[in-house]
């Protein structure tokens, strides 16, 4: 029993000393992608290899280039099956916010590797929509939004940078313009690890195994149950035993007392019937008289005495 047992351990451990080892190249160390773009410079951080079912967590770090409106920044993560792209999630880092040269936007974007997926690259794609903003070479230049007169003699100019009321000049006259950009790239994400077919193999090994060990456990159990209760069957028989040896030696004792008392019986009972019936001596003694008065011829008279 205990070798039928210790073979299916021996093959659990390393099965999965197999399946543990693919879990630890699973969470293998982060690793940086860098994509350009017009006013971005975008950094993801992300783990090297995942595999089928993972939860991928992906660090978005973006600096600005130079000042501009940022209408919008995203990213898609695509799973490439067979000769299409599965989208797994599409995510906004920011929006509507206004940034300049040094500016930093921070944010991180988490999705599932599908279930079924094979060993392939995951790609992002990451877009940036944005206004630049730039001088028509009138004096006037914008910053954060709104123009100021680089005149420090006009009385427009507002040391706060933080508006300006500028003049009612002709549209087609003022300082400064938009100009509506929007750009993406692509980067490398993570590798998937899906099993193999050698390491699905094994995995149903590893839980036909399991069942198998479960099975011989659970009879284990149930013949040490039925162990120990024969253990006290037994025990119950033993002591059952014991009772009937004691009572039988105390009734052999018994029996030859008995008999002892039985053959001093017989031999009194021997002895007094001897006593009873023991023959008596006969002694015969002749008396002879002779009638010589009444008969002439002699008469003899015999008497027998028994001592």
């Amino acid at each position: 029993m205990k070798s039928k047992i210790i073979v299916p351990i021996v093959l659990l451990v390393i099965l999965a000393s197999i399946c543990a080892s693919q879990f630890v190249f699973a969470q293998s160390s982060q690793v940086t992608s860098n994509v350009g773009l017009t006013h971005l410079n975008v950094q993801l951080t992300y783990p090297s290899v995942v595999v089928p079912g993972q939860l991928v967590t992906v660090n978005v770090m973006a600096h600005a280039k130079d000042s501009f409106q940022l209408t919008s920044l995203s990213l898609q993560v695509y799973l490439a099956d067979e000769n299409n792209l599965r989208q797994l999630t599409s995510a906004t880092v920011a929006q509507n916010m206004m940034m300049s040269s040094g500016d930093q936007i921070n944010k991180q974007v988490q999705f599932t590797v599908p279930s079924d997926a094979t060993r392939t690259s995951l790609v992002a794609l990451v877009s940036e929509s944005s206004n630049g903003m730039y001088s028509n070479g009138y004096g006037y230049s914008y910053y954060y939004g709104y123009p100021y007169y680089n005149n420090y003699n006009n009385n427009y100019y507002n040391n706060n940078n933080n508006y300006y009321n500028y003049p009612n000049y002709p549209s087609d006259n003022y300082p400064y313009s938009y100009q509506s950009t929007s750009d993406n790239a692509l980067a490398s994400l993570s590798y998937v690890q899906a099993p193999t077919p050698e390491y699905v193999s094994l995995q149903s090994q590893y839980q036909q195994l399991q069942q198998q060990l479960n099975q011989t456990q659970a009879q284990n159990q149930q013949l040490q149950q039925q162990l120990q209760t024969a253990q006290t069957a037994n025990a119950q028989k033993n002591s059952t035993i014991a009772n009937l040896s004691s009572q039988l030696s105390s009734t052999q004792g018994t029996t030859t007392l008995v008999e002892v008392v039985a053959v001093i019986l017989a031999i009194a009972a021997i002895a007094l019937a001897a006593l009873h019936f023991k023959p008596t001596t006969t002694r015969t003694t002749t008396t002879r008289t002779t009638d010589t008065e009444s008969h002439p011829a002699a008469k003899t008279e015999e008497k027998t005495t028994d001592v």
